[in-house]
């Protein structure tokens, strides 16, 4: 497989843009546009990065190729908070959010 196919295969798995995948990659979007559509050959470094940003989620997140969804966080301590100290809903939203916690653990694990 060639390495153009590659990074396509890449952006359409991760839902990157162009310019998002050049940045990663430290280079101006029109280099990509020439590697990707003008049939330019990309340097073989390409090739071992994108084995590392495969294989590893660590370097898609140093790169910032990971797009995880971040949990909404409030500010506990406001009036109306669930979580707020002598909140009469408080041991009910703590226990809602341990079993999500321990349910996205086990999905983790694989258990």
């Amino acid at each position: 497989m060639m390495l153009r196919d590659r990074m396509r295969m890449l952006m359409e798995r991760r839902n990157l843009t162009r310019r998002e995948l050049a940045d990663a990659f430290e280079t101006s979007p029109h280099t990509l546009r020439g590697w990707l559509d003008r049939g330019r050959t990309p340097p073989a470094a390409i090739g071992r990065l994108l084995d590392l940003i495969e294989k590893r989620s660590q370097v898609r997140a140093w790169l910032g190729l990971s797009r995880g969804r971040k949990r909404p966080r409030g500010r506990p301590f406001e009036p109306g908070h669930p979580f707020r100290f002598n909140d009469p809903r408080r041991p009910q939203a703590l226990a809602e959010a341990r079993a999500r916690r321990e349910q996205s653990d086990s999905k983790r694990v694989g258990t």
